[in-house]
């Protein structure tokens, strides 16, 4: 069977089978205002399709923010590239969005069907500021919400200059970084839900580093960044599983970044290439390499060179 992999809304699934998947699956959360952006829609796409046709092969799932989503080149890049490098045959899919909060991902953790699962959790410091959140959310795919996706909005050829990336280290330690301090434990409090879910649904979650713009940011940011990698490390420790960081393998230059942490075309490739590495060692950690799992997967659109 040839996974499903949509890039916007999955034709091959009828509207009709994703609603009803979705809206018997509504997770308490809240209404938080990213979620109305097509980035969001998307990942409810995708969680719809993998429910309607679980895939046969083992499931990558990429979820943060929106320095998460860019840190892709795309779905099936990283996937051929598990595979080129020496992994087995995988469907993988990032569905990060903007502003998007632990709390929310427990809701999407939830949707995900019961399938072996490497669900990769990104962590920066911005997700550590997010509000406190409840209430009740429908995961109820909308394909006119959907249809104007795009992987990335940010590109090589347009990025902030130095000075203007200087500013935002400065806005970020006056200015966000109280935000970070009286956020800080309840975000760390639903990461751990978070994880806490992922594990009772036999997920293998993985908290991943994301990038960060060391060249501009230098020291600015040591104690929150710190702070909550000790946060991390713990939890990680108490349950059992990988805090992946390969930040410093990974020589990204100022170049590569639109700000402090938004990836663009060569820095994805930098960052995609050892992610997908780690995900190959993690594979076969977790006994997720058998010949079961070996069926085709598309390649990559023969519009862009395939990373190596």
């Amino acid at each position: 069977m040839t996974p499903p992999r949509p890039t916007r809304h999955p034709a091959h699934v009828p509207l009709a089978a994703l609603v009803a998947v979705l809206f018997a699956l509504a997770i308490p959360a809240c209404s938080h205002g990213a979620m109305g952006g097509s980035a969001w829609y998307h990942a409810l796409d995708v969680i719809a399709a993998v429910n309607e046709s679980p895939p046969e092969v083992p499931l990558l799932i990429l979820s943060g923010g929106s320095v998460a989503r860019e840190c892709t080149v795309s779905d099936a890049d990283w996937a051929a590239q598990v595979r080129r490098r020496g992994g087995p045959e995988v469907v993988a899919y990032n569905i990060s969005s903007q502003n998007r909060t632990f709390y929310e991902e427990v809701a999407l953790v939830k949707a995900l069907p019961h399938a072996p699962t490497l669900v990769f959790i990104g962590v920066n410091l911005e997700r550590f500021t997010s509000p406190s959140q409840s209430g009740t959310i429908s995961l109820t795919p909308d394909p006119t919400k959907s249809a104007n996706y795009q992987p990335h909005t940010h590109t090589q050829s347009k990025i902030l200059t130095l000075a203007e990336k200087q500013a935002r280290v400065r806005h970020w330690v006056t200015r966000r970084y109280p935000v970070f301090k009286s956020r800080y434990a309840y975000n760390l409090r639903q990461l751990e839900r978070l994880v806490r879910v992922c594990k009772d649904r036999g997920l293998r979650p993985v908290i991943l580093e994301l990038p960060r713009n060391l060249a501009v940011i230098g020291d600015a940011f040591d104690a929150p960044v710190r702070q909550y990698h000790s946060g991390c490390y713990a939890i990680a420790s108490k349950y059992g599983i990988p805090f992946v960081n390969f930040m410093r393998d990974a020589h990204l230059l100022n170049r590569d970044f639109y700000d402090l942490g938004h990836l663009v075309e060569p820095g994805r490739v930098k960052y995609q290439r050892l992610l997908s590495d780690k995900t190959i060692a993690l594979l076969k950690r977790y006994g997720m390499t058998s010949p079961l799992y070996e069926t085709p997967t598309p390649m990559p659109a023969a519009s862009g060179s395939p990373s190596p």
